[in-house]
């Protein structure tokens, strides 16, 4: 199986019509507009100006992430939702905070909480903070039929179709070289899809090396385990440091 890689920096910056020239993959907040959730038309617009292979991951806001019914609650859940349509977007991201522990009851509001979502075209990625260990998290994540996100530089990559993958810039990491990215890539290994977030600051220069590796014959020494969604325009020179 060729893993299809979905590349993306932790954040949009200029239009997004230049991202998508670099990368296929951006986390957008979704939320009541402001300065972190674009409105309605702006999404749809967002979505207009990329080729259709380029992937959205909507990231729900803190009344969704927190599990907790309630007014904002339900109302994350339509601002999510909204923007899930208007993105057409592959990945609805929950990014729980500390306090949603691995007790039994957080783990019946995370159940509840997905049950909100249709799972025809996104899938939902989890990601965990605070004292859930990754074997724990991974066995829920496959109870519930999500997707664990996880920093596979760090931490195995749960076995299914389809990795949600964090790249953080943590302790002395402030980049990552080819023979961390290598290890990232098998890591990942074969599956159907890897959507991949670099939060690093030289996100464009990593994630042209991350592509090399993926499309890299099998059996090379370096690779071999996938291939890469090009961004349109992929013909194009850029500085590493212009996406900054």
């Amino acid at each position: 199986m060729a893993t299809r890689f979905h590349i993306g920096a932790k954040t949009l910056r200029g239009d997004i019509s230049s991202y998508a020239k670099r990368f296929d993959l951006l986390e957008v907040s979704s939320g009541a507009p402001g300065a972190d959730a674009p409105a309605a038309a702006t999404l749809r617009k967002w979505r207009k100006a990329v080729p259709p292979h380029f992937a959205f991951s909507v990231v729900a806001g803190p009344g969704l992430a927190n599990l907790k019914s309630g007014e904002a609650f339900e109302r994350d859940v339509a601002f999510a939702l909204s923007a899930v349509d208007a993105l057409e977007a592959r990945i609805l991201l929950l990014q729980t905070p500390a306090e949603v522990t691995p007790s039994a009851l957080w783990r019946e509001r995370l159940a509840r909480a997905i049950e909100r979502f249709p799972r025809d075209v996104t899938h939902i990625a989890w990601e965990p903070r605070g004292v859930w260990e990754v074997d724990d998290a991974a066995v829920l994540a496959k109870k519930l039929g999500i997707v664990l996100a996880v920093d596979a530089a760090r931490d195995p990559v749960p076995v299914g179709p389809v990795a949600y993958v964090r790249l953080r810039a943590l302790g002395e990491t402030r980049s990552f070289g080819p023979s961390a990215l290598e290890h990232v890539v098998r890591a990942i290994g074969p599956r159907r899809d890897a959507f991949v977030i670099f939060e690093t600051e030289s996100a464009l220069g990593e994630c042209k090396v991350l592509r090399k590796l993926a499309q890299a014959p099998a059996g090379s020494e370096r690779g071999g385990l996938g291939r890469v969604v090009r961004p349109r325009g992929a013909i194009v020179t850029v500085r590493d440091d212009e996406q900054e």
